[in-house]
C-alpha cells in the first residue's frame, strides 16, 4: 500500500484520467474517514429530526368550483376554474386573514413579523387540484382543532371571494347596463307625451317594465349569495399526527455526509500525493503561504 502511494496514480495509456481501479483504491484508503463522516452526518440528521421537528396535525377540505347558470333563463354564466381557487387560497390576502384571525404573529410567546408568520404559514398549507376540478386543501397545525378551524376558515373566505368575483361582479356589471337602459327608456317615454304616440309609448312602457323586473330579479339573486364553491368533504378533527418526514431528513443528511466524505477523501489523498511532484509541491507551499498556514 505504501509503495502504491508513492506511485503516480495515472494510467500509462492516458495521462489525464484516473482509472476506476485508482478511484477504488483511494476510497479504500480513506474508508475510515468516509465511514466516520457519513455516520456523523446521519446522527446529526437523526438528532435534528427527533428534537427540532415539531409534530403537527393535518386536516383536509375537499371542494369543487361550480360552473352553472346563476339565473334560470341563463342571463349569467359563472365559470370558476380550479386554478383560480388555488390562487385565492395561497394569496397574501388569504394568508394575512388567517394570521390575523388565529393570532399567528405571536409564536411561543414571542412576537414575529407578518412576513415571517406568512412564511411559516405557507409551509403548513398545501393545495392540490385533480383533473376533475376537485380542490383538496390540507392544513397543518400544532393542535387538531386548530388545523380544522383554519381549514374551515380558508374555505369560507375562499367561497366569499369567489362569490364577489363571479356572481356579484357579473350581476353588478349587468345592473350598470340595466340602470342606463332604464334611464334611456324614461327619457324616451317622456318624449312620447303626445296622443299620436300612444302606441309607441305603450311599447316603451312594457319594455321598461321588463327591464325593471330584470333589475329587481338581479337584486334578489345578489342578496341570496349563491354558492359558487361546493363543499365535497368538510374539515374534520385529525386523530393522528401528520408524518413529519423524519426518515427523509435522515436519508438526505446521510447522502450529504457521504458526498462530503468522498470529496474530502479525494482532496486529502491528492494533497498528500502531490508532495512527490516538485511543481505541485511548490504550488502547495505557495498556497500555504497565501492562506497563512506557513510563514516564509
Amino acid at each position: 500500500m505504501d509503495n502504491y502511494k508513492n506511485m503516480e496514480m495515472l494510467p500509462e495509456d492516458d495521462g489525464d484520467e484516473m482509472s476506476m481501479l485508482d478511484i477504488l483504491i483511494v476510497l479504500a484508503e480513506q474508508k475510515r474517514l468516509i465511514a466516520a463522516a457519513t455516520i456523523l452526518f446521519a446522527l446529526a440528521g437523526l438528532a435534528y429530526a427527533i428534537f427540532f421537528t415539531v409534530p403537527k396535525y393535518s386536516s383536509e377540505v375537499q371542494m369543487m368550483p361550480i360552473s352553472s347558470n346563476v339565473i334560470d333563463k341563463g342571463e349569467f354564466s359563472v365559470y370558476m376554474p380550479a386554478n383560480i381557487v388555488n390562487g385565492i387560497i395561497v394569496s397574501n390576502a388569504m394568508m394575512d386573514a388567517v394570521i390575523d384571525e388565529f393570532k399567528l404573529m405571536n409564536k411561543d410567546g414571542k412576537a414575529v413579523s407578518k412576513i415571517a408568520a406568512r412564511r411559516e404559514l405557507e409551509k403548513d398549507i398545501k393545495v392540490d387540484a385533480d383533473k376533475n376540478g376537485v380542490v383538496t386543501l390540507e392544513v397543518k397545525a400544532d393542535a387538531p382543532d386548530k388545523a380544522m378551524k383554519i381549514a374551515d376558515f380558508i374555505y369560507e373566505k375562499t367561497n366569499a371571494a369567489l362569490q364577489k368575483m363571479g356572481v356579484s361582479a357579473a350581476i353588478t356589471d349587468k345592473n350598470v347596463f340595466l340602470e342606463k337602459t332604464i334611464k334611456d327608456k324614461f327619457d324616451e317615454i317622456q318624449k312620447l307625451e303626445t296622443p299620436q304616440n300612444d302606441t309607441s309609448k305603450m311599447a316603451s312602457v312594457l319594455e321598461l317594465y321588463t327591464i325593471i323586473s330584470q333589475y329587481d330579479e338581479n337584486k334578489k339573486i345578489k342578496d341570496k349569495s349563491p354558492v359558487v364553491l361546493q363543499l365535497i368533504s368538510p374539515a374534520s378533527i385529525p386523530d393522528e399526527k401528520a408524518p413529519q418526514g423524519r426518515g427523509k431528513i435522515v436519508a438526505l443528511s446521510t447522502l450529504l455526509g457521504l458526498f462530503c466524505a468522498v470529496t474530502l477523501a479525494f482532496a486529502r489523498h491528492f494533497w498528500k500525493s502531490c508532495e512527490n511532484d516538485p511543481v505541485t509541491a511548490q504550488k502547495k507551499a505557495l498556497l500555504k503561504k497565501l492562506i497563512g498556514f506557513k510563514k516564509v
